[in-house]
């Protein structure tokens, strides 16, 4: 899974946002406001990714447990999904 062609991340002053480019922007209209965890999962999700490797990138990171962290990219990735982002396709 990854995020899908046309968004990218940005940081503006001290805040994270998602912006549509191309083809995306005709689909997506707005932003997404990241908080540090999302914009860190976000950065890592632009290239192909899994579960496994993001819960075990976010532990490492911000030195929180496993079940944390694995509730934490669940609901990423759902909010992700609700957005229609996530490319699924690999």
């Amino acid at each position: 899974m990854k995020i899908k062609d046309g968004y990218i991340l940005r940081q503006v002053n001290n805040e994270w946002i998602v912006v549509t480019v191309g083809q995306a922007a005709i689909n997506f209209s707005g932003l997404i406001r990241l908080n540090e965890t999302g914009a860190f999962l976000f950065d890592l999700m632009l290239k192909e990714t899994n579960i496994d490797t993001l819960v075990k990138e976010l532990t490492n990171e911000f030195e929180i447990s496993e079940e944390i962290a694995l509730r934490d990219v669940k609901k990423f990735i759902e909010t992700l999904k609700v957005k229609k982002i996530l490319d699924e396709t690999n």
